[in-house]
């Protein structure tokens, strides 16, 4: 089992050239993606906000090149060419500036490990939350598997985005209707106890016997929006459950992050 900075489970090995990425933006995108950031981790890294990395990925310019490649462990040479991602495996990593001045940016490998005891205190262990239909009565179950494979995730970047182990899990999506951000097969991060909406989160939730992961808004009139990221509505719909029809509608947990492949 291998884990990044960021706790996301990885297969990737040192020294490569990630494909199809012409423009910076690319690059940035690309990069965070690896490492299992959000636009805003990678904002509060860099020091700015998910607006501007959002429009960074777009191809708008920066003047945060030294930031950014702190943050996503890489020379700042390669975020302006692109080419071959320096080896990962080694303890510093010189970065320039636009006025040439340079700094040594501490970086760290990808660590491979067989049990929770080899990575220590730095880390936080989640396990699988599994939901299911019982039979016959349509009443969702949950399970939360402690003797399976537990994911692990740096502590420190599971305390700045406010995970409560007590209460974390993690999940795997199913389905493109959260697409760009949600990949069909990416790890999520949940919390099983916060099942009240705020209206714009992300929840896994179950509606008339299906469970989904969905964006939800609370309507004036007490009823709530369910929303999907995917912009094709025509597959994807978005849907409203009304104030009378809520007892149909069951929150499994809020989702806090997202991690997954390039």
């Amino acid at each position: 089992m291998t884990v990044n900075n960021f706790g996301s489970l990885t297969g990737y090995s040192h020294g490569y050239t990630l494909p199809g990425m012409e423009t910076m933006g690319e690059r940035v995108r690309a990069r965070r993606k690896q490492l299992g950031m959000s636009q805003a981790e990678l904002a509060v890294a860099v020091g700015c906000s998910q607006p501007s990395i959002k429009k960074i990925e777009a191809g708008g310019k920066t003047t945060l090149l030294l930031e950014l490649a702190k943050a996503l462990q890489v020379d700042v040479q390669w975020l302006k060419s692109g080419g071959k991602l320096a080896d990962n495996s080694q303890a510093t990593h010189q970065v320039s500036e636009n006025n040439g001045e340079s700094q040594t940016v501490s970086l760290r490998p990808i660590v491979a490990w067989d049990s929770e005891e080899e990575l220590g205190d730095e880390y936080i262990f989640l396990p699988r939350l599994r939901v299911k239909l019982s039979a016959g009565e349509g009443t969702l179950l949950y399970e939360i598997d402690e003797k399976g494979q537990r994911q692990a995730f740096r502590k420190a970047w599971a305390q700045r985005l406010g995970v409560k182990q007590e209460s974390a899990a993690t999940m795997v999506a199913d389905g493109m209707s959260m697409e760009p951000r949600i990949q069909d097969g990416d790890s999520l991060v949940v919390d099983y106890k916060e099942t009240w909406i705020t209206s714009g989160k992300v929840y896994a939730i179950a509606f008339a016997g299906e469970v989904y992961v969905k964006r939800l808004f609370k309507r004036p009139d007490g009823g709530v929006r369910i929303v999907s990221d995917n912009p094709d509505k025509t597959r994807y719909p978005d849907w409203d459950v009304e104030p009378q029809m809520l007892a149909n509608l069951q929150i499994i947990a809020r989702i806090i992050a997202v991690s997954g492949a390039v």
